[in-house]
């Protein structure tokens, strides 16, 4: 079957046929026109894509956050108002204490105190969390807040004392 090119070439009849004029126009718009039909369909292909993509990321979140709630016990309901209750009480009248407060100093030194209060609290919120039933972490973070509460209800009568003797040691001259 070998064949010389030239050959084949010299016995083909549409070789000679002559091209019409428009022709090239012509294939130009038909080149146009698969071009954007292929475009059209990347197009649509990536949509598909990204919709799959944002599809199994929405299941994937709501898969885990609704694997990761843990139902509560009825102790540690009472245990999160207890802690609330405090948590709001302390944050009252730790804004009590600061209107009240003229000394800088003072209000410096129990901010501190204060703070290691709530670093005691994180550790032990923490092992609460691993182990919920455990009494001692229960009376332990419950102590600890009462003892911030009373620090500042403590803190503030110290104040409203020393305001009351200020003020009555006040002579008035006319």
């Amino acid at each position: 079957m070998e064949h010389d090119i030239r050959d084949l070439f010299r016995e083909n009849n549409d070789a000679n046929i002559e091209i019409p004029k428009n022709h090239r126009a012509e294939f130009l718009d038909k080149l146009k026109y698969q071009h954007k039909k292929q475009n059209g369909f990347q197009r649509k292909s990536m949509f598909k894509i990204a919709a799959s993509i944002a599809i199994i990321l929405v299941c994937s979140v709501y898969y885990f956050y609704v694997n990761n709630q843990v139902e509560k016990t009825p102790l540690q309901i009472q245990v999160a108002a207890i802690e609330k209750e405090y948590l709001i009480n302390i944050d009252k009248e730790w804004e009590q204490f600061i209107e009240v407060a003229e000394d800088s100093v003072l209000v410096n030194k129990y901010k501190i105190k204060m703070h290691d209060f709530d670093k005691d609290y994180q550790k032990i919120t923490k092992e609460l969390q691993k182990s919920p039933n455990n009494i001692y972490m229960l009376e332990a973070l419950i102590n600890n807040l009462q003892r911030r509460l009373e620090l500042i209800k403590n803190i503030k009568e110290h104040i409203k004392e020393l305001n009351q003797k200020n003020t009555s040691n006040e002579t008035i001259y006319l």
